[in-house]
Parts: structure tokens; C-alpha cells; sequence
């Protein structure tokens, strides 16, 4: 357990400044507040359950719940992490999923599931599937040759899911928005350096009948003469169905848009400790992409999670800091920086229950048997 609060630091507050978004000139505002607000660390352990070692953590249902994406059985865990009961799977039954997890989002009511083969489902509170679907990216009915030959921005046929940084977000009822992105041979984000000057990198499916309209883009960090696509991860978070926020890998703004993706300002403040001097990665093909991406990525740090806690008006952002021991966490109120501080190494938020803020240690499963959930609790 580790028990003692960890110091931070509030930044200067300054405002006014102008920043670009797709070409748009927006308001930038650098507000933080001293305040004394504080997170105590903990943990939760549990040695009994054993899964693949690739799952994804929410909280559904006021419950603590881990999928497992190989066998995509979900595992419900009480207060303390013992487990509680399994729910779903992988099989041809009635109230299960016909192959592996890709990602999931947890709602109020209901928490979606992302397929490995476009396929999505539906899960209520009694842990029944009451809906399902396959994504859908070519209702626009733009002829093939056209989408083959003459790639647009503006296609939504062009795009597919970006499996890597896959963070679904329910947005409004009966929608939810998803990461995208292109691998076209002549429009894709690993050889083209205009990609990120005009693509799109937002779906919002329509779960009534599985169609993508496309959305997003890339704010100016990300060009020609900066060219990180190994970076291009980007998180949403929604805000009361009127707002969302929108935040990316290597961008210390958060974007702020009306829910019609109208483009609001910016605000936010950059990390603490983080290497942020990007290289570029041109690569020639597909292959060199990959190995460099997987050489680049550990070598600097990038903002991770995104979440709005709405009974506390909190914005929460995650980050990678360059230190052995220590991430960081920051801590939004109406756009307000109130806190930035350190959490343990390999700390991934993943939800709120009263009162603590719950994230887990993605690095556990190569060193120990076991599941590690830390626990942030709130003061305020």
C-alpha cells in the first residue's frame, strides 16, 4: 500500500493567447487555480484470477470489472478485488461475443463492446446483450474505383479503425465515437506528410444501424515538418452532451468543441518531467514504420487517458513522465488546471466510484502474477 500524499506543483495562469485548430484561428487559455486539492495513493491486489495479460479496466455498474480481449470474458470484482462473478465470453452462445475484445466503453447504463471484426454489442446492466451491429464505413455509397483511385479527406470510405489507439466513448445516447484513421496505398498516415493537415481521425457510430460519420482533425503540432505518426493517439472525453474535449499523444492543449464537433478554444497546461522533443519517422514502408515506432515510443512521453467525472465536473488527463518511478495526472475543473501530480509508474486511469479515482498498472504482468489496481482518493 502506499499511503503518503504525493507533492505537486500549480502553474501561472495566463490567458488570451491564439492557437490553431485545423486551419482556425482559437482562443488559448492557460488557467490554473491553487487549490487544495490532493490524491492519496493506494492499491488492491488480487492473485487468484488469471487471464491473457491484455485486458481493459472500467467501472460499469458501480463495479470495478476487467475484460480479457483473447477469451472476452469480463471479470467483476467486489470492493476489495476478489472476484465477484464472470460475465460474456467468446462462443456461439445467446449472450455472447463471436471473437476477440478490441476496446470498450462504460456508460451509465449500458457498456459497449468493440468486435475484432467490425462487430459491436450492447450490454445492459444485467449483464444482457441487447443490442449488436458491424460498423459500417461505406453507406456513403462513393463508388470503389472513386475511394481507389481518388482518395479524399473527406471519404468516409477511405478510413477503418486505428486498432493501436482504440479509446471508444459513448457520446449521447445511442452513439458512440471511435478513433479512425487511413491505410489507403495513396492517403495514409504512415508515408504521407499532408495526412495530418486534412484527416480525420473521429467516427461516430450510429448504433441503430452500425454507420460512421467521419469527424476531427489534427491540431498544428502534428505536419509536414513534424512528421509523428507514431504519435497520433488521440482521447475524447465528453462533457454533459453538450461539450466534448478532445486530446492528443503529443499535444499538451486539450481542444474544446460543441457536440456538432464546432471547434471552441483550447486550454490546458503541459506536463511535468516529460521529453517532448518528437524525432520525425520517415519511413518507406509499412515494415520501417513499425520498427521505428517501436523504438521511438519509449524514448519520449506522451499524454495518455482522458475522462470527464461528471458528478465532480473533473477533467482527468494522463501522461508518461521521464522518471523510472513516476507518471503524472492532471486534474481539470472548467477548464482550470487544479492539480498536476506524480502517480506510480505505469498508473492508466480508468474510471470513478466514490471516492477514488481507479487506474491500473499496465506493466504488472511482466514481472509478477498477480492484478494491481491503484486507487486515488480524492480530497477537496
Amino acid at each position: 500500500m502506499i499511503g503518503a500524499f504525493i507533492s505537486f506543483i500549480f502553474l501561472s495562469c495566463t490567458s488570451g493567447e491564439k492557437v490553431k485548430f485545423n486551419g482556425e484561428e482559437i482562443g488559448y487559455y492557460r488557467n490554473a487555480e491553487i487549490n487544495n486539492i490532493s490524491l492519496k495513493v493506494d492499491s488492491l491486489e488480487n492473485k487468484e484470477v488469471i487471464f491473457s495479460g491484455s485486458g481493459i479496466w472500467k467501472i460499469f455498474n458501480d463495479q470495478i470489472i476487467l475484460a480479457d480481449k483473447r477469451t472476452g470474458i469480463i471479470y467483476v470484482f467486489n470492493d476489495d478485488l476478489s472476484l465477484k462473478e464472470t460475465q460474456i465470453g467468446i462462443g456461439e452462445g445467446p449472450n455472447q461475443i463471436k471473437g476477440g475484445l478490441v476496446a470498450m466503453a462504460s456508460g451509465d447504463q449500458e457498456l459497449f463492446l468493440l468486435g475484432g471484426s467490425y462487430d459491436y454489442y450492447v450490454v445492459d446492466k444485467n449483464w444482457t446483450i441487447s443490442q449488436t451491429g458491424a460498423l459500417d464505413f461505406y453507406h456513403e455509397n462513393t463508388p470503389y474505383d472513386e475511394l481507389l483511385k481518388n482518395p479524399k479527406p473527406e471519404y468516409a470510405g477511405i478510413y477503418e479503425l486505428h486498432y493501436e489507439f482504440q479509446k471508444p466513448t459513448w457520446f449521447g445516447e445511442g452513439k458512440v465515437m471511435i478513433q479512425i484513421s487511413s491505410t489507403h496505398p495513396d492517403y495514409n498516415y504512415i508515408l504521407n506528410k499532408n495526412y495530418f493537415e486534412e484527416a480525420k481521425n473521429l467516427g461516430i457510430l450510429d448504433l441503430s444501424n452500425g454507420k460512421i460519420q467521419i469527424s476531427g482533425g489534427y491540431p498544428p503540432i502534428y505536419s509536414k515538418s513534424n512528421f509523428i505518426s507514431y504519435l497520433m493517439g488521440t482521447a475524447v472525453a465528453p462533457i454533459e452532451n453538450r461539450f466534448f474535449v478532445q486530446g492528443f499523444e503529443a499535444d499538451s492543449l486539450l481542444y474544446k468543441f460543441t457536440a456538432d464537433g464546432m471547434i471552441q478554444h483550447a486550454f490546458g497546461h503541459a506536463g511535468k518531467e516529460m521529453i517532448t522533443d518528437y524525432p520525425d519517422l520517415n519511413a518507406l514502408d509499412v515494415t520501417e514504420f513499425d520498427l521505428g515506432r517501436e523504438e521511438l515510443r519509449p524514448k519520449v512521453n506522451y499524454y495518455t487517458t482522458l475522462d470527464f467525472i461528471e458528478e465532480l465536473e473533473l477533467l482527468v488527463r494522463g501522461y508518461t513522465k521521464n522518471s523510472p518511478i513516476e507518471d503524472g495526472i492532471q486534474l481539470y475543473r472548467n477548464d482550470t488546471l487544479l492539480l498536476d501530480q506524480a502517480v506510480p509508474k505505469g498508473f492508466s486511469y480508468f474510471g470513478y466510484r466514490a471516492p477514488y479515482l481507479y487506474g491500473s498498472y499496465n506493466k504488472q504482468f511482466e514481472r509478477e502474477e498477480k492484478i494491481v489496481v491503484y486507487r486515488l482518493k480524492l480530497s477537496e
